[in-house]
């Protein structure tokens, strides 16, 4: 976990860094609903560091080492890796505060009423309508909804509310939250999910304010400011719901109101390709550099036992063997290349063979070793 952490907040920087530099020139070129799509960009990158080396596209590197076995040493020779465990426990405290946090933060739901899958919910006055949810979608509304706006502006958040819902951004919120509680030492993350929710609600402006008319936009910006107006301070810094009404937010979503640029799937799609690409030769890159430097070196090595019979006969030999090194570290698919003398050394060979561990970034076929067979010399 600490090692994908690790390789993941690289992959974190270099893509949010590009996100919140170039916010402004790709909202001008792309578009508030497309700038939006380019989120998913971020999740499937940090998954596909998780990806198994043997499923990137690049030729696997054949190594081959020669042991030397030796009837007076039968042991087990480990090289473990540094310890991270420290780091580890660390980690997952962070996580849980975050976790609880955000649990401590929901709001608590004693009393709602149902319009259709949808909950409606009463909140306390002063803050901005919200909709979040994934098993229970939930609508929440400020107890003094009714007396802050007359029937059109009602009828317009309410509007912008119900496409958050259905184009599943209660989900796409919850996803982003994880990466954060996942990410929680990691102050870009933060940023992002910040610039996330509110690129989230410049999107929905744009859909609503291409389903209007142009008085109707007039109004959609009187209300933004309304709701900025009489929104609490608190409720505005709540990181997990109320962005509706975040005046941090607002002037750009006011400045934004005269663009409505459709969705475009090929600024998506060409991110996500440019950033697999990339990410395919970093991975062969440092797969390369470790290969090189380490030779499929085992991290777990049992020497075999050295067959009595041929130990009593003084017979020596060595047995050349080619297996494949699966994406958890394991052995599997031994096959004998050469044996000397035949038959002799094999199911010694084989044996040990099965319990070595390696690094999984040596996952992948063809990898070789030779075990030479030699008494002690007196």
């Amino acid at each position: 976990m600490i090692e994908w952490l690790s390789e993941a907040s690289l992959v974190l920087v270099v893509v949010g860094a590009l996100r919140l530099v170039g916010h402004r020139w790709l909202l001008q070129k792309l578009g508030a609903v497309s700038l939006y799509s380019l989120w998913a960009v971020v999740p499937i990158l940090l998954l596909a560091v998780l990806l198994p080396q043997s499923w990137w596209p690049f030729a696997d590197a054949i190594s081959s080492l020669r042991f030397v076995i030796d009837p007076s040493q039968q042991f087990e020779n480990l090289t473990v890796p540094a310890p991270t465990n420290v780091l580890s426990i660390i980690w997952s405290a962070g996580f849980v505060l975050a976790l609880s946090a955000f649990l401590l933060r929901w709001p608590r739901v004693n009393q709602y009423w149902r319009c259709g899958n949808l909950r409606i919910v009463r909140i306390a006055s002063g803050g901005g309508p919200a909709i979040a949810g994934v098993l229970r979608p939930t609508l929440f509304l400020p107890a003094d909804f009714s007396q802050r706006f007359d029937a059109q502006q009602r009828r317009l958040i309410l509007k912008h509310e119900q496409h958050h819902w259905r184009r599943g951004d209660t989900v796409a919120n919850i996803v982003a939250f994880i990466l954060c509680m996942i990410f929680w030492f990691h102050p870009v993350a933060w940023l992002c999910y910040r610039r996330f929710r509110c690129d989230q609600e410049l999107a929905c402006d744009a859909v609503i304010l291409a389903q209007v008319s142009p008085p109707q936009r007039v109004r959609y910006g009187h209300t933004l400011l309304q709701v900025a107006a009489t929104t609490s301070t608190r409720v505005q810094l709540d990181p997990y719901l109320y962005h509706y009404g975040a005046k941090q937010a607002m002037k750009e979503r006011i400045q934004q109101l005269t663009s409505t640029q459709p969705l475009r799937y090929w600024p998506l799609l060409s991110a996500l390709a440019l950033g697999l690409a990339l990410l395919s030769v970093w991975q062969a890159s440092a797969l390369a550099e470790v290969k090189s430097d380490a030779q499929a070196t085992p991290i777990i090595r049992v020497s075999p036992s050295y067959p009595m019979e041929a130990a009593e006969q003084g017979i020596e030999g060595q047995v050349t063997l080619r297996f494949t090194i699966t994406d958890d570290g394991k052995v599997a698919d031994i096959e004998v290349v050469d044996a000397t003398p035949a038959g002799t050394f094999d199911a010694a060979a084989v044996a040990a063979l099965q319990k070595w561990r390696y690094d999984p970034r040596f996952a992948g076929s063809g990898h070789e070793v030779a075990l030479a067979f030699q008494l002690a010399k007196d």
